[in-house]
């Protein structure tokens, strides 16, 4: 919306924030794993995070796959992901390049 400002000041405040918690609160984790109240929590707030990014992929596949290029860049990514342990941002930039690559071919 504001350019790469914009998008720098968007992406830090939605990921930076939840990055913290978990930086200062993982140490202390370990002292409470076996509380049982504790890992319910947890596990309730796994669920929900699931199911919110669940949800943003199917926002962001209705937006980005249209036509038959991002269909198989989007195939392709999803094979390589569940063959073999590469990277999420390696993948990524790498579809990004095959989107480049197509767009200007």
């Amino acid at each position: 919306m504001a350019g790469l400002g914009g998008a720098t000041a968007a992406a830090l405040g939605i990921f930076l924030p939840v990055y913290l918690v978990v930086v200062v609160l993982a140490p202390s984790y370990k002292r409470w794993a076996k509380n049982p109240q504790l890992n319910a929590f947890v596990r309730g707030v796994t669920a929900g995070a699931t199911g919110a990014i669940a949800g943003a992929v199917v926002v962001l596949a209705r937006r980005s796959v249209y036509d038959l290029p991002t269909i198989l860049i989007c195939l392709l990514s999803l094979g390589i992901l569940f063959r073999w342990r590469i990277p999420e941002p390696v993948l990524i930039a790498c579809a990004g390049v095959a989107g480049l690559l197509l767009h200007y071919a």
